[in-house]
């Protein structure tokens, strides 16, 4: 966002003849700039809520995190996954993901960041411990591995 930001209003700042648009430009990076410069400064604070319905994820990290709200009914996994470092995507923090259907091919979501392992399966088993039907769903199958049932609809019957 930051490296955008000073790209796009480099480019917007020489093409303007206004000072007053130059001002309100340079208002308006100056604030993504240290919203940003915040947020990282501010650190993690999340609150996961599992409710008879929903697992909803709320609150303020840094590196991917953003909060979620997901029909307990859609999830069909939990599991711990490692940080992975910016690189071609964007970073993800370390912490408790969950599988889900959804609008999405594969969703994954992150809903409690910036906790080891050890701490995401504790979490995990309070969940399951309080909503045991959480993991229930059946994971979406993959290419060609759906069942088809075949009606025979288009063979001739030789009546006798």
């Amino acid at each position: 966002m930051l490296a955008f930001a000073s790209v796009f209003g480099h480019l917007f700042y020489r093409s303007s003849d206004s000072a007053t648009m130059r001002i309100v430009f340079g208002a308006f990076s100056a604030f993504v700039v240290i919203r940003d410069v915040i947020g990282h400064l501010r650190g993690t604070e999340v609150t996961l809520k599992v409710t008879n319905l929903d697992l909803i994820s709320t609150g303020h990290a840094p590196d991917g995190y953003g909060p979620s709200s997901i029909p307990r009914a859609s999830i069909y996994n939990l599991e711990f996954h490692e940080a992975i470092e910016g690189g071609e995507d964007a970073p993800q923090p370390s912490g408790l993901y969950v599988e889900h259907q959804g609008f999405l091919r594969d969703p994954v979501t992150c809903v409690l960041p910036h906790i080891d392992k050890m701490q995401t399966h504790q979490v995990i088993e309070a969940i399951l411990r309080r909503f045991p039907d959480t993991e229930s769903l059946a994971p979406p199958k993959k290419g060609n591995d759906y069942d088809l049932i075949s009606l025979n609809l288009n063979r001739r019957v030789a009546h006798t």
